[in-house]
C-alpha cells in the first residue's frame, strides 16, 4: 500500500464516527476468559501483591488479568492453563526465528555450559558478533553493546552531545525511545509533551523538541531557531513512530539526513524494532540512508537478555570511553555488556538469518496476511485497511495514536479508541491469537500458512462482534 493511501485511510479513520464491539459481548469475552484460564487469574491476583499492577510489560492485555505463559516454540506460546495461542507480539519484535529455535538454543546453551555471563573479561564471542554486525551494516565502523535499546538510545545521544558540543536533542512526536528522562517526552502520540513524564524534572528534557512526523519544514525551523544553543542530533524510529502506526513518506528519513549534514547534526536511527528485521542492513538499508549513530536493542540477541548497542561513525564512537577517562571521552558502561551469552546469541542470530533469508521469508507471510486482512476488510464494508513494512505489519481500525489530541476533546476521544483497540485485541487473544496492541504484529520465520489463517479467521469472528 502506497504511503498515500495510507495517510488518506487514517484521515478518513480519524474522522468518522466509531462503531466498538458492544460491552455485554466484551463481558462474555472476559467471562469465557476467566473460565478458560483460572491458574492466569490466580496467579495475576498475587502478581498484584508483588509487582505495581500485577505484571511487568506495558504491551500486555490486563484486563481481567495477565496470562502466565509456561513454554513457547517456534509460532506457538502455551499458558499454565495448557490453553494454546499463535503469536504474533513476538517479544515485541524481538523473535523473527520463532520462539526456542533449537539451532540457537542449543549454541546459546552450549556457550552457557563453558562460561557464565558474568565473567567480566573480553570474550570471543564479542568480536565475532561485532564483525556480523559492521558486515551487514556499513555505517557501523565501531560497535558497543549495552543492556536495552534505552541505555543504546541514552549512550547516542550523549555521544552526538559530546561530538557536536552542542545540547539539543530532536525527536519525532510519538516517537519511543526507551524510558531515560531525557528521552521521556512526546511518547506515543504526537503533541502529547510531559503527559508521561511524571516523576522527571522538566530540567531533563528541557533540551529535547519533539517535532511533527512528516514535516520537514518544521524540523527546519527548528535548525534555524536553535542555532545557538544547537542541534547535536535527531534520533527517530525510521518506520515512523511506534514501528509505523504512525507512518513517514519515503523520502522523509532522506530529508532528515539532508538536514542533518547542513546543519552539522548527527543523525541517529533507532534500529530497536527494524535492525535485522528490516533485512540484514536494517531500515537504513532500505531507506537508502547512512546515519551517523545507530541503535539496537531486543532484536540483537534474538530476545536473549541484554541486548542493546549502539554504532556508526569511527571518530564519534571513538569518543567512548574504554575504561577510566577523565576529560574529554564520554562514559557509558555497565558489569554486563558485551558478556558471552548477549554476543554468543547476537552471533548466531546474524548467522542464522544470513544462512536462512529469514527477513525476506517472513515479509512474505506479512504481505500474505496483510492481503487477506484488506480482503476480510472489504468483504464487511468497513474502512479498516492493513498494510506492512516487510515483516512488520499494521492494522487500523480506530487509530488511536492518528487522533491530532491538540483539537479539543480529541484527547478522551483517543484514549477511547485506544480502549476500543485494546477490546479487539482481547478478542483476538480469547480466540487464541496474540497481537501487538490490536494494532500490529510481527511476522517470523515460523509462521506458517495455517497461523495466517488463524488471524484470519479470529478477525473475521471480531468483525462479525461489531455492529456496521
Amino acid at each position: 500500500m502506497k504511503f498515500e493511501e495510507i495517510e488518506s485511510g487514517i484521515k478518513e479513520l480519524t474522522e468518522k464516527p466509531i462503531k466498538p464491539i458492544p460491552e455485554e459481548t466484551i463481558a462474555k469475552i472476559k467471562k469465557k476468559l476467566i473460565e478458560k484460564c483460572p491458574k492466569s487469574q490466580e496467579l495475576f491476583e498475587e502478581m498484584k501483591n508483588c509487582v505495581p499492577g500485577g505484571y511487568e510489560h506495558q504491551l500486555l492485555i490486563n484486563d481481567p488479568f495477565t496470562l502466565t505463559v509456561k513454554s513457547a516454540l517456534g509460532s506457538k506460546i502455551w499458558d499454565v492453563d495448557d490453553n494454546e495461542y499463535t503469536d504474533f507480539l513476538n517479544g515485541a519484535g524481538a523473535v523473527i526465528l520463532g520462539h526456542n529455535y533449537p539451532p540457537l538454543r542449543d549454541a546459546v546453551i552450549e556457550v552457557m555450559q563453558n562460561i557464565d555471563s558474568a565473567c567480566y573479561f573480553t570474550n570471543e564471542y564479542e568480536l565475532k558478533a561485532i564483525k556480523e554486525i559492521k558486515k551487514h551494516v556499513p555505517s557501523i565502523k565501531l560497535f558497543k553493546f549495552f543492556q536495552s535499546g534505552t541505555e543504546a538510545d541514552m549512550c547516542a545521544i550523549r555521544l552526538a552531545r559530546a561530538f557536536t558540543k552542542k545540547k539539543r536533542i530532536v525527536k519525532i512526536g510519538g516517537g519511543y525511545h526507551g524510558w531515560s528522562d531525557q528521552l521521556t517526552f512526546d511518547m506515543h502520540v504526537p503533541f502529547s509533551g510531559d503527559m508521561e513524564s511524571n516523576g522527571i524534572p522538566r530540567h531533563c528534557y528541557r533540551n529535547t523538541i519533539a517535532v511533527p512526523p512528516n514535516d520537514l519544514e518544521a524540523m527546519e525551523e527548528v535548525f534555524k531557531k536553535e542555532k545557538k544553543k544547537g542541534i547535536a542530533g535527531v534520533i527517530l524510529e525510521p518506520l515512523g513512530p511506534e514501528s509505523g502506526n504512525i507512518p513517514v513518506s519515503p523520502d522523509f528519513n532522506k530529508g532528515v539526513e539532508e538536514l542533518c549534514r547542513k546543519y552539522d547534526s548527527l543523525l541517529i536511527f533507532d534500529e530497536v524494532v527494524t535492525g535485522f528485521r528490516m533485512g540484514l542492513g536494517g531500515a537504513q538499508a532500505y531507506f537508502g540512508v547512512e546515519p551517523d549513530l545507530t541503535t539496537f536493542g531486543k532484536i540483537l540477541t534474538h530476545g536473549h537478555p541484554s541486548a542493546g548497542g549502539v554504532g556508526g561513525r569511527e571518530d564519534v564512537m571513538s569518543l567512548l570511553a574504554a575504561g577510566i577517562e577523565p576529560g574529554d571521552k564520554v562514559m557509558a558502561t555497565g558489569t554486563m555488556l558485551g558478556n558471552p551469552i548477549s554476543t554468543a546469541a547476537c552471533y548466531h542470530t546474524l548467522k542464522i538469518l544470513e544462512k536462512e533469508n529469514v527477513p525476506e521469508k517472513a515479509e512474505k507471510t506479512a504481505v500474505k496476511l496483510v492481503k487477506k486482512l484488506n480482503d476480510l476488510f472489504e468483504s464487511h464494508g468497513v474502512p479498516y485497511f492493513s498494510y506492512n513494512f516487510r515483516s512488520v505489519f499494521q492494522y487500523k481500525t480506530y487509530a488511536p495514536i492518528n487522533m491530532d489530541i491538540r483539537i479539543p476533546g480529541n484527547i478522551q476521544k483517543a484514549l477511547y479508541r485506544n480502549e476500543c483497540v485494546n477490546n479487539i485485541a482481547l478478542a483476538m487473544l480469547s480466540q487464541g491469537v496474540v497481537t501487538k496492541r490490536g494494532a500490529s504484529g510481527f511476522a517470523s520465520l515460523a509462521h506458517t500458512d495455517e497461523d495466517v489463517e488463524k488471524f484470519i479467521q479470529a478477525f473475521d469472528n471480531v468483525l462479525k462482534m461489531i455492529p456496521h
